[in-house]
């Protein structure tokens, strides 16, 4: 735990405490080491001394050679407990008599000429005294550490551990009219008057506020059922908007059906008239009886190429009629179906040929094998003419020539991918970043509403629960990418 998160008064209580305790180690550790080098210089001096009157008693005896009178002589070592060891040599370096004390195991090997201080064993009583008055004196000390620890709580920690606990309850009960008193004028009567003051402005504070927010309420509710107004008829012309782009897209899709289909009924028209002057012909030579063989053959292999041209543009014509039935009825009706949404994606296509001969563009798309999804056709159906509008109004606007428009699905996981591509004139990033907003168009004095990629964006991310990718580049052409689950 770091010290900062203890309590103010922990933090006094542990603060005076390391320091008597920093005090007492100091000192015990200064008399210590102080006693214990004097009392190891006196005992050596003094050992010495010993040292000399045990060599002056075994002169006798060395001279003499007379063990057994050292011995004598050494035996009343016994009553001195300092003296542990002694050895006598003689000059040769032998050794020539020793005394030891009892139970005493350590042995000194050689003749020695300088007295070590670990040769002896200091008197303990000393050192045991002096111990004994640091242990008394630390213990008085910590004793006078307490009382003034207690003082020092009682007047100064205990009022501001009080405040402590005063602004913990009123920020918990938010009782603001709380009043804490202090006799004393000292710094902490001064921060017991700031608190006070403080409590009284927090409470006229909050009468004005409380006033101010009753009226704020108010002023709240009216410009909320404003902007709930507002906002209600922006919808109601949102929805009107995307219905008239909607109504648009659908009359364009009339208008490009209807040119169409007027070149096979104009071809079928004529094809007509032409079977009926050879027809014609025809009745009136066999009349006349001069029907020959030849020219029969020549009406009957002009009526059957004539024949076959007219049903092929009855039929290019029915095609086109039927393909602009099955999408128009999907976008007024919606309702989910299975579908070759290959196959379908080329009858939408089909009903814009002529916009799209217009540039020339020139359509890819790919794979050419079915692909059959469950979903919305008529939701698909919006998606593309929208899609391919956008790339003939704003893509291929100045690049006429190789202009291609690539569209790409796949299956994969029950997830439809869907890539439309076009290599025109791209978007800037400033548009690429609000392209799916409503109302962004870059031709709105060309007649530009800027709903066709909003309308996109919320078929695929409303209606068809998916998403819409756009990757683009000023001069490199669009892509989106369309990701549904089906």
């Amino acid at each position: 735990m770091h010290l900062n998160n203890l309590s103010f008064k922990t933090q006094i209580y542990l603060s005076l405490f390391t320091v008597v305790i920093l005090t007492l180690v100091s000192g015990f550790s200064y008399n210590l080491i102080t006693s214990y080098s004097y009392q190891t210089k006196s005992f050596i001096n003094e050992s010495k001394i010993e040292a000399g009157l045990i060599a002056n008693h075994s002169i006798a005896p060395i001279l003499f050679l007379d063990k057994e009178g050292l011995e004598n002589s050494l035996a009343y070592l016994k009553r001195n407990s300092s003296i542990l060891q002694v050895q006598v040599y003689l000059e040769d370096g032998s050794l020539f008599g020793e005394y030891k004390k009892e139970n005493y195991t350590r042995v000194i090997k050689g003749k020695i000429d300088k007295v070590q201080e670990s040769w002896f064993i200091k008197d303990g009583n000393k050192c045991d005294s002096a111990l004994t008055d640091m242990l008394t004196f630390s213990l008085v000390l910590l004793i006078l550490m307490g009382v003034v620890v207690y003082k020092v709580s009682s007047q100064l920690i205990s009022p501001i551990v009080e405040l402590s606990r005063s602004l913990e309850y009123v920020s918990q009960t938010q009782t603001y009219d709380t009043k804490l008193e202090y006799k004393s004028t000292n710094e902490i009567g001064k921060l017991y008057g700031s608190f006070n003051i403080l409590m009284e402005s927090i409470t006229d504070h909050q009468e004005k506020l409380q006033a101010f927010t009753s009226n704020l309420e108010s002023r709240v509710e009216e410009r909320t059922k404003e902007l709930s107004e507002s906002l209600h008829t922006l919808k109601k012309a949102q929805t009107q908007l995307i219905e008239s782009e909607k109504m648009a897209s659908l009359g364009a899709l009339v208008s490009g059906v209807a040119h169409e289909v007027n070149t096979p009924l104009g071809n079928a028209i004529t094809g007509s008239s032409i079977i009926k002057q050879e027809t014609a012909e025809l009745e009136k030579r066999m009349n006349n009886g001069t029907m020959t063989k030849s020219y029969l053959q020549e009406t009957i292999s002009s009526l059957n190429e004539t024949a076959r041209l007219l049903f092929k543009s009855v039929d290019s014509a029915a095609t086109l009629v039927r393909s602009f039935k099955k999408i128009s009825v999907d976008q007024s009706i919606e309702d989910k179906r299975k579908f070759d949404i290959v196959a379908y994606t080329k009858e939408v296509v089909q009903t814009f040929n002529s916009k799209l001969k217009s540039i020339p563009v020139k359509v890819i798309i790919e794979p050419t094998d079915s692909i059959i999804i469950y979903s919305f056709p008529g939701t698909f159906a919006q998606l593309l003419n929208n899609l391919i509008q956008n790339a003939i109004i704003h893509a291929f606007e100045f690049k006429k020539e190789n202009a291609i428009i690539s569209i790409k699905m796949n299956l994969v996981n029950n997830v439809f991918e869907l890539s439309f591509e076009d290599n025109g004139a791209g978007m800037s990033e400033e548009i690429k970043k609000k392209a799916f907003d409503p109302f962004v168009t870059t031709k709105r004095n060309a007649g530009g509403t800027g709903l066709g990629l909003n309308i996109a964006y919320n078929l695929v991310s409303q209606k068809l629960k998916g998403t819409i990718e756009l990757q683009t580049q000023e001069g490199k052409g669009t892509k989106f990418i369309v990701y549904i689950p089906v």
